[in-house]
């Protein structure tokens, strides 16, 4: 079965459900935690491109094939302390706008912004019951809302943010390039949008909030949040969900595949990242192998990934996406280039100590990586190689890769398993010379095929 119509079947399910489904309470905070909230302030992403369904995202200009767009955003503060919002210093949430595709079984990254650095919350109810509080501060239960026209003045660069401790200098020491109607903004390729180049695509916005005082009490890993979203020509956007609140966008990938498996990766002593696989059986015994890691909040970044391969395995088909940044942010957007050794399939970005702006993935961004193998999937220990200076230098995950066929010496009737079924084949011919059960092929069926059998046990 093809791609397209997994996804086709799978879509006209999530339609039945999604227009009323949100994977938070609207009632309020209260319902969190097992019936407690977080402790000090808990700055979420409410809303993405407006409340409800609606798509509170704005073209302002296109340059070269790239539109550029905004979005509206609402926070709200589920925690028990009012939210530091300080204009003008750097004790203030900056705000990340992102856009995802869904095609060909593929999760991408197709747009990113500079970031939104907010100014006087407003305090207002829709969230939970509010506690209204100054300009300074997020009250207890309020939501701050930023419409598409206060997000397209974005002015702080993802550069400059730490966004596992929300720290971040201010005021900023490089500024967005551009034309007015382009710089900072939301870019996204036309390409990637048209309706006639991208007929069975799926797209999502991703609102994420960075704040200090948030981080400080260790609530930073619910602050992004999705909604789904189509494009009814090369530039206007519909809304089609609810927002998803706390949820980042690799889970709307899993929302229309089911098959998907997505799980989060805590970067040891440090940030939280996302892994979504996908495999798919080509049905001529090949598969195609889908993996996107998104790194919501960690500042050490990942500079390496990779496959462990086995000498049986081939790969073909590689393929990578990566984020495009823009606007005259410092950070380097040089493609990973695969390398294939006899051991394993690995992509990196140029070391930190070469190059510290080099093409990480960084917080807020997700890459994709694909290929073709030969052989099906099994359990196996993903490397995820840490970009910046730290403790360790790389630490494992375990997903699914391609792996060799184990070698079962000991399934001696060859039905594709070691059991009691092979050892009594194996009595049967004790003594003999019998080729099929005379394992390490010695001339005698004895203790030691025995013992190699039971070494075997339950191997398959």
């Amino acid at each position: 079965m093809s791609k397209s119509i997994i996804l086709l079947a799978s879509t006209i399910v999530a339609i039945a459900t999604i227009l009323t489904l949100s994977f938070a309470d609207r009632s309020g905070h209260e319902t969190l935690g097992g019936g407690q909230p977080p402790r000090g302030p808990d700055v979420v992403s409410w809303c993405a491109g407006g409340w409800g369904t609606q798509a509170d995202m704005t073209l302002y200009g296109q340059e070269d094939g790239v539109n550029g767009y905004a979005f509206g955003t609402t926070s709200c503060n589920w925690g028990d302390m009012v939210a530091d919002w300080y204009s003008g210093t750097n004790r203030v949430p900056v705000i990340a706008q992102t856009c995802y595709r869904v095609k060909d079984g593929r999760f991408e990254q197709i747009g990113t912004a500079w970031l939104k650095h907010s100014f006087c919350a407003v305090s207002e109810p829709g969230c939970g019951t509010c506690q209204a509080t100054s300009c300074d501060t997020l009250g207890i239960g309020c939501a701050d809302t930023y419409w598409a026209g206060l997000n397209a003045n974005a002015v702080a660069p993802r550069s400059a943010i730490n966004a596992f401790t929300g720290y971040y200098d201010y005021p900023f020491s490089i500024v967005p390039t551009g034309p007015s109607s382009m710089k900072g903004k939301l870019q996204i390729k036309t390409a990637d949008i048209s309706p006639s180049l991208n007929e069975d695509a799926i797209y999502f916005i991703e609102a994420q909030y960075v704040s200090p005082d948030d981080a400080e009490w260790n609530n930073q890993d619910n602050n992004a949040s999705y909604k789904w979203i189509k494009f009814i020509n090369e530039t206007t956007p519909l809304g089609l969900s609810s927002t998803q609140v706390t949820q980042p966008a690799i889970y709307g990938w899993k929302f229309f595949d089911h098959e998907v498996d997505v799980q989060q990766v805590r970067v040891p002593k440090e940030g939280l990242l996302h892994m979504g696989t996908r495999v798919y059986d080509n049905g001529d015994g090949t598969w195609d192998y889908v993996y996107a890691l998104h790194n919501l909040n960690s500042d050490r970044s990942i500079g390496s990934f990779s496959i462990p391969l086995g000498e049986c395995v081939e790969v073909s088909n590689l393929g990578f996406n990566d984020v495009d940044y823009h606007s005259g942010e410092i950070l380097d957007d040089t493609d990973w280039e695969p390398t294939i050794t006899a051991t394993e399939l690995r992509w990196e970005s140029e070391a930190y100590e070469v190059n510290e702006w080099a093409n990480a993935i960084r917080w807020g961004t997700t890459f994709t990586f694909w290929f073709t193998a030969n052989q099906g999937p099994s359990s196996s220990e993903l490397g995820l190689g840490l970009f910046k200076p730290g403790e360790i230098s790389e630490f494992t995950h375990t997903s699914v890769g391609p792996i060799c066929p184990a070698d079962c010496e000991g399934d001696v009737n060859e039905n594709g398993m070691v059991d009691v079924n092979d050892l009594l084949v194996l009595v049967a011919a004790w003594g003999t010379n019998d080729p099929q059960s005379d394992i390490n092929n010695d001339g005698t069926v004895d203790i030691t095929d025995i013992l190699i059998l039971m070494a075997d046990w339950g191997c398959a």
